[in-house]
């Protein structure tokens, strides 16, 4: 069996937590606070006192289950005495019978040990105060998921993250357009030269971020960002005190070709800013992209997550511990959105309808009201749908350009080859005569 970590208040023993709005541990139950200094030298304090004495029978230090094999099957409360579940990626978890947090410290071994911690700097007050900010006035959100029981089970998590650093550089190739117009007496005229146009140029991006459990939606992560990993701070099992947190089940090399699509994609938008000056028209023809300088960090991030399931599906809610950016997905009520479509449909349809009856002559035309119907409908369809579509802010990220270093860009010489023109005549419409 291994040891786990769990720190106790020096004042009642209590379970200490650490408190991203103060950056100290403090005691849920008689309010003290401790640097995080402070807690490990009363920790280390305690183990003293404990080995100056023989009088001990037996130990309650929290362990570690392994089966016959060496696998992490569970851990044993130290506070309680209870045997929980757990696996080999479990880093820190919470006894769901005393609530004693327990930091798993053989999990961060070797090559898990992060190179970085962002700590959490939103407590648990302001997340829940963000997730009623962010279902205020959605009229399609099903009341069930308004219990304030749900919103308390809010969990905050470090979860794991590749920090990736690179260097890109190259070339993208592109058809550029330069036209002209003029007219005679009977014709229109179009000139359309064609050039080849090539831009080139290198630039650094540094810490994209690439979550690296399986546990987590890449979209839902993507949508959390950015992190200002310049405030982490070195791994110290103290800051997971109060939190879970799951080692990376995701390698570096499964990460990378999502910050390599990133990196890409930022790249060509930047050749293709830089050729659009003085064309009409860019189309990409190809490209010559290299990633070089590779640099990978392993990071703990942190983020508070409440899941809900909703007619068979999964809605999540995550919020950026560091910052407070929101994403969630949150379910949607059947009989709320045909209510909207409806009521949406009918106004629309009225209103038109009136119009159509005031702009007409004061009669109902058939035709008229025909069309004011169908008008409606899709008035109604669009405000509903639109309604539908704040229910998430979820979407995955394309592009890097939060992590490039405007300062290491650097454009290289430009090259615009002359190809061909194409002119096309258009014959004019010919007056009536009176």
């Amino acid at each position: 069996m291994a040891d786990t970590l769990s720190f106790k208040c020096p004042c009642c023993t209590a379970a200490l937590s650490f408190s991203g709005s103060t950056g100290e541990l403090t005691c849920e139950y008689c309010g003290a606070s401790f640097t995080v200094e402070q807690a490990k030298a009363a920790q280390e304090a305690e183990k003293e006192d404990a080995a100056s004495s023989d009088m001990t029978w037996s130990s309650t230090s929290p362990t570690l289950i392994t089966d016959e094999n060496g696998k992490v099957s569970g851990y044993r409360c130290s506070s309680c005495g209870a045997e929980m579940v757990a696996d080999e990626k479990t880093a820190a978890t919470e006894c769901p019978y005393c609530g004693n947090n327990a930091i798993i410290s053989q999990s961060f071994d070797g090559m898990y040990r992060p190179d970085l911690v962002v700590p959490f700097t939103v407590d648990r007050k302001k997340a829940q105060q963000a997730l009623r900010e962010f279902y205020r006035g959605k009229k399609l959100l099903p009341r069930s998921f308004t219990d304030g029981n749900r919103i308390e089970n809010m969990t905050g998590l470090y979860v794991p993250f590749w920090l990736m650093s690179c260097h890109a550089s190259g070339s993208v190739t592109f058809e550029g357009t330069k036209s002209k117009y003029w007219d005679d007496a009977n014709f229109s005229y179009e000139k359309t030269d064609s050039y080849r146009v090539v831009r080139s140029g290198e630039m650094d991006f540094r810490h994209i971020p690439v979550d690296a459990s399986t546990k987590m939606d890449n979209d839902t992560m993507d949508s959390l960002e950015p992190y200002d990993t310049s405030k982490g701070v070195a791994y110290d099992a103290a800051y997971f005190s109060g939190y879970l947190a799951d080692r990376f089940d995701v390698t570096a090399q499964q990460a990378q070709p999502r910050a390599s699509e990133r990196v890409l994609s930022t790249f060509r938008d930047k050749m293709d800013e830089a050729a659009r000056e003085g064309y009409d028209t860019i189309t990409q023809k190809s490209e010559a992209i290299r990633i070089s300088g590779t640099k990978t960090e392993y990071a703990m991030l942190p983020v508070w997550m409440l899941s809900t399931k909703f007619e068979g599906k999964t809605y999540s809610f995550a919020m950026n511990g560091q910052t407070g950016q929101v994403a969630g997905s949150l379910p949607v009520d059947k009989g709320a959105y045909n209510k909207e479509l409806a009521v949406g449909s009918l106004v629309a349809a009225l209103i038109l309808a009136v119009l159509v009856f005031l702009f007409g002559g004061r009669t109902f035309h058939p035709v008229g009201t025909a069309i004011a119907a169908v008008l409606g409908l899709l008035i109604g369809w669009l405000r509903a749908g639109s309604m539908k579509a704040s229910m998430s802010n979820i979407a995955k990220k394309r592009q890097a350009k939060k992590y490039l270093s405007e300062q290491s860009v650097r454009m290289g010489a430009s090259r615009d080859l002359f190809l061909f023109s194409k002119t096309e005549k258009r014959e004019k419409p010919k007056k009536q005569s009176q």
